[in-house]
């Protein structure tokens, strides 16, 4: 069964077992990594929560393909309708432009608002924790008088859609805030690894409009945006690669695995918008009068290091008002560690993007 004739989601009979297979492995995987804790120099200073956590997280996708995750997971409307009572809320669902759902997790209209775009390469669905990390950051920012709101963007994903379609339904999802009353600099567009890339996607697209898709004209500068780990690249070739390959929370391989699912939509003269860092120099060159402030994380045990390393160089030689942090010791999407453990101190980066926002 091709992965271009499955539904979302679809999986066979074969890899139901695998299912099995991986609950009944997690927890020795899980036992041995927490047995060697004390041995590592980067778990060492990590909780055993955490390093639980990431054995888990390493384990399954180790072992699972996009397809099992897919039905493992499920689509991102039901992770937000699960999660939603969860953080004692009520869903609130809006259908928007292309095919796409702005999921509510504040009331819609506030002064701000924050459009969080998900990760999972294009293929895989939004997930509990970085729902609970963002609301959190809300939180803080309202208690810090930001009066903001919060939506996640449920964009199509593979196999039900492919590249530009995400592209599309983002800047539906900024158009339709600004015709319900948002300025542009009241909107902060925030993301993770492929949502991250996402963001870059728009940004690129207004700086050199794709044919075919709709163009996206401002009366200001967007008020922000926020890039956990941007996928910049969709290879393996890097030196961090190589280097993290063992410190990442996720392997080379899975990187690789979920590129494979999207590079054969993305024209060659197309590939700057989906990998920023094979931009040409001056790509971004503008981009200072498309938003005021960006801030970007990448961790220095991660994969894709280097990659970001090199884009955020090229980014803020033309965007001044580019922040970027790189994290000592951090993986993919550092900023979501101790949430993703459930550690009971949920740490310092929610408070850090609030107070960026304010």
């Amino acid at each position: 069964m091709s992965a271009t004739k499955r539904q979302y989601a679809q999986i066979t009979g074969s890899e139901t077992l695998g299912l099995i297979g991986v609950v009944l492995g997690m927890p020795l995987a899980q036992g041995w990594r927490l047995l060697r804790k004390p041995f590592n120099s980067s778990d060492r200073v990590r909780t055993w929560r955490r390093v639980k956590a990431e054995a888990g997280v390493g384990f399954a996708v180790s072992v699972l393909n996009a397809h099992q995750l897919q039905f493992v997971d499920g689509p991102t409307q039901k992770v937000y309708e699960k999660w939603a009572p969860t953080a004692g809320l009520k869903p609130d669902i809006e259908a928007i432009a292309e095919d796409a759902q702005l999921l509510w997790v504040t009331p819609r209209k506030r002064k701000s608002v924050l459009v969080y775009l998900h990760g999972g390469g294009y293929v895989l669905p939004a997930i509990p924790f970085s729902m609970t990390f963002w609301k959190k950051v809300t939180d803080l920012l309202n208690d810090k008088g930001g009066e903001a709101s919060l939506a996640i963007l449920e964009y199509s994903l593979v196999p039900k859609a492919e590249y530009p379609v995400p592209l599309k339904q983002t800047i539906a999802a900024v158009k339709h805030l600004i015709d319900a009353g948002y300025l542009p600099e009241d909107i902060h567009l925030v993301g993770d690894s492929a949502g991250a890339a996402l963001i870059l996607q728009v940004l690129s697209h207004i700086l050199h409009p794709i044919q075919g898709v709709t163009e996206l004209t401002l009366s200001s500068k967007l008020g922000g945006a926020i890039l956990i780990s941007p996928w910049v690249t969709l290879d393996t070739n890097s030196r961090s690669f190589t280097s993290n390959a063992t410190t990442d929370i996720f392997p080379p391989s899975f990187y690789g695995h979920l590129a494979s699912f999207i590079k054969p939509s993305i024209p060659e003269s197309q590939k700057p918008y989906v990998e920023a860092v094979k931009a040409p120099e001056g790509w971004f060159k503008g981009v200072d009068g498309i938003v005021s402030r960006v801030f970007i994380t990448v961790g220095d045990a991660e994969c894709l290091r280097d990659d970001i390393d090199k884009f955020a160089r090229d980014f803020t030689a033309v965007h001044k008002g580019a922040d970027v942090v790189n994290i000592p010791g951090g993986t993919h999407n550092e900023p979501y560690g101790t949430v993703i453990a459930g550690d009971p101190d949920i740490g310092e980066w929610p408070s850090r993007f609030a107070d960026w926002l304010v």
